[in-house]
C-alpha cells in the first residue's frame, strides 16, 4: 500500500472511530439535558471501548489480511525481559501509592479500590480484557499503520493525542469531568501512551502492551496530578540516561 493510500486509510479509520465512539455516549449526554432516552440506547455505552477493536477488524476484513494482522500481533514470544518490565512498571505505581498513603495519612486509598480479594481478582481481569481490545486497536493498529506513514516519533504522538480526544466523551459525560480535570487526565493518557508506544516497539507483543496498560490502571492509583509528574519524572529520566549511552557509544 503506497503512503497516499495509508494516510487516507488511516484517516478514514479515526473519523469512524471518534464518530461511532461518540455515538455510543450521546444517548447518555441527551438523558443528561433532560430527555427521556430508553434504557437499550444508554446501554450503547458499553460497546464504547469495543468501537476502535471493531472498525480495526473491519479494515483488516475489508483488505483480506485480518488472519495476517492477528498473527503478526501475538507471534511474538514473551520474554522475560518484558516481563520484567511489567513487574518494574508494576513496583513503581504500588510503591508510589504506598509512599503516598503514608504521607497523607490516607489509609483506605487501597482498599476504596480494592475492597476485596475477589474484587481485586475481577477488576484486573476486566481491565486486561478492555486493555487488549484497546492495544489490539490503538497500537497494534493504528500506531504500525501511523509508523509506517510517518515514522515512529510523529506516530507516538498522534495516536496519544487522538486516543486523548477518544477519551473525551467518557470523562466528560460519564464522569462529568470538568475542563481542568480534563487537562490533567489528558496529559495523564498521552504520556501512558507514549511508553505504551516505545513498550509496543521494543517487545512487538500486545500482550506486554496490554498488561502494562493493566498496571497503569490498577496500580496507579494516587490522585491523578501526582502520577502524572511520576510519569513524567520516569520519561524525563528515561530520555536522559538514554541520550547519554547515545553519546557515548
Amino acid at each position: 500500500m503506497n503512503t497516499r493510500k495509508l494516510n487516507t486509510e488511516v484517516l478514514l479509520w479515526i473519523a469512524l472511530v471518534l464518530v461511532l465512539s461518540y455515538l455510543c455516549y450521546l444517548p447518555m449526554f441527551l438523558e443528561k439535558k433532560g430527555i427521556h432516552i430508553s434504557q437499550m440506547l444508554l446501554n450503547s455505552k458499553y460497546l464504547f471501548i469495543t468501537v476502535p477493536f471493531l472498525v480495526s477488524i473491519f479494515f483488516t476484513l475489508k483488505h483480506k489480511y485480518l488472519k495476517k494482522w492477528l498473527c503478526t500481533l501475538f507471534v511474538e514470544k514473551v520474554k522475560l525481559q518484558s516481563i520484567s518490565s511489567c513487574i518494574i512498571l508494576a513496583s513503581i505505581g504500588l510503591s508510589f501509592s504506598i509512599i503516598y498513603c503514608l504521607a497523607v495519612d490516607e489509609k483506605n486509598l487501597f482498599t476504596n479500590s480494592y475492597p476485596s480479594v475477589l474484587a481485586a481478582v475481577f477488576n484486573c481481569s476486566y481491565l486486561f480484557i478492555t486493555a487488549l481490545l484497546e492495544e489490539i486497536a490503538w497500537r497494534g493498529f493504528l500506531l504500525d499503520k501511523l509508523t509506517t506513514a510517518k515514522g515512529k516519533g510523529s506516530a507516538l504522538g498522534y495516536v496519544g493525542i487522538i486516543w486523548v480526544i477518544w477519551h473525551i466523551p467518557m470523562w466528560a459525560i460519564r464522569n462529568s469531568l470538568g475542563f481542568n480535570e480534563i487537562l490533567i487526565y489528558s496529559i495523564w493518557t498521552i504520556l501512558i501512551s507514549l511508553i505504551l508506544g516505545i513498550l509496543f516497539y521494543r517487545y512487538k507483543s500486545i500482550l506486554i502492551v496490554s498488561l502494562s496498560h493493566t498496571i497503569f490502571n490498577t496500580c496507579f492509583i494516587t490522585p491523578i496530578k501526582y502520577n502524572v509528574i511520576l510519569l513524567a519524572s520516569i520519561l524525563i529520566l528515561s530520555f536522559i540516561i538514554f541520550n547519554k549511552k547515545t553519546g557515548t557509544a
